[in-house]
């Protein structure tokens, strides 16, 4: 109840501030094709995560079966909602995944890891890819370079964990590293066997490009949902290129725990980001997009009641 109460104030403050507006509100309710691409975008997001984590939980043996992998999705879609940053509910499906397979918790933990770093990659290589373009394509204005070195460096970190997932075959100097610093210091033996679970995808490169296609279908979708959401709530919409760049970066901030659904990191982000390219609208955005993140979270935690009442 206080985590909830905080985020009431934040949002109460960003309201006095003039950072979200009521008008906003109206002009979405007053768009039902926004409001029905935005539910369809959210609805066909949350299913192609829930695929992407079961693609890679088959590598481990591990596999729930589709309902089961979307439910628990579904569930940790809540616990974003409810615990701080945009990644919380990560860690409690991945608990509860654990206690079906008590044998692997390391691979399990592994899946979790590798699925947020194939989210993050693909938000930045869509950023960088959109970056690029802006660069050769007129579109009527252009990116401040410090967006334009955020995304395409973070593309750069990227494109070389995968390089080095894919290229070093045999030769593996981290892990060597690690198997030499398990020796001295035992405790970091959960480190390296996290590390060997992702590694192990070496020798499953289908099913990580898989992955990769749906993370990047889901992060289009999300950009597409930002990108009407202006178009809504604006008189001047904003091109698709900046957001394509600027909403990778913004939904990268949300994973900084500090309350839940990434609110008031997120809110601050997308402001600051929607302003270098002369709209005031970020802070409003981030906030329709965090409502569409409460309505998925609401049927999570409706299956996580549920659950609960069945065990009692």
């Amino acid at each position: 109840m206080l985590k909830f109460a905080l985020v009431g104030a934040v949002f109460y403050y960003l309201y006095r501030k003039g950072l979200i507006t009521a008008d906003s509100f109206r002009k979405m309710a007053a768009s039902p094709k926004t409001l029905f691409l935005c539910l369809a975008f959210m609805t066909l997001n949350t299913l192609s995560g829930a695929l992407r984590w079961q693609v890679l939980l088959k590598t481990h043996g591990a596999d729930l079966g589709f309902l089961q992998t979307l439910k628990l999705s579904l569930v940790g879609s809540f616990f974003n909602i409810a615990l701080p940053g945009a990644v919380s509910g990560d860690l409690v499906k991945g608990v509860h995944l654990m206690k079906r397979f008590p044998d692997k918790r390391a691979p399990i933990f592994g899946t979790i890891v590798l699925d947020r770093m194939l989210g993050v990659s693909a938000m930045v290589f869509i950023g960088a890819f959109s970056a690029g373009l802006s660069l050769v394509v007129p579109w009527g204005g252009t990116l401040p370079p410090v967006l334009l070195g955020s995304i395409g460096g973070a593309g750069a970190a990227a494109l070389a964990f995968f390089i080095y997932l894919f290229a070093s075959g045999k030769k593996d100097p981290v892990g060597d590293l690690l198997r030499i610093l398990v020796v001295k210091f035992p405790k970091l033996g959960s480190v390296e066997r996290l590390y060997s679970s992702i590694m192990a995808y070496r020798a499953y490169p289908r099913r990580v490009i898989k992955a990769v296609g749906l993370s990047l279908a889901i992060h289009l979708l999300l950009i597409l949902m930002a990108y009407f959401i202006t178009e809504a709530i604006s008189v001047d919409a904003l091109p698709v290129f900046p957001v394509a760049v600027i909403v990778p970066i913004g939904m990268l901030a949300t994973t900084i725990p500090v309350l839940p659904a990434g609110v008031g990191t997120g809110h601050a982000a997308f402001y600051a980001l929607f302003m270098m390219v002369g709209s005031p609208l970020g802070a409003e955005v981030f906030s329709m997009i965090v409502l569409y993140q409460v309505l998925v979270g609401i049927v999570g935690g409706v299956i996580y009641l549920k659950v609960l009442s069945e065990r009692a």
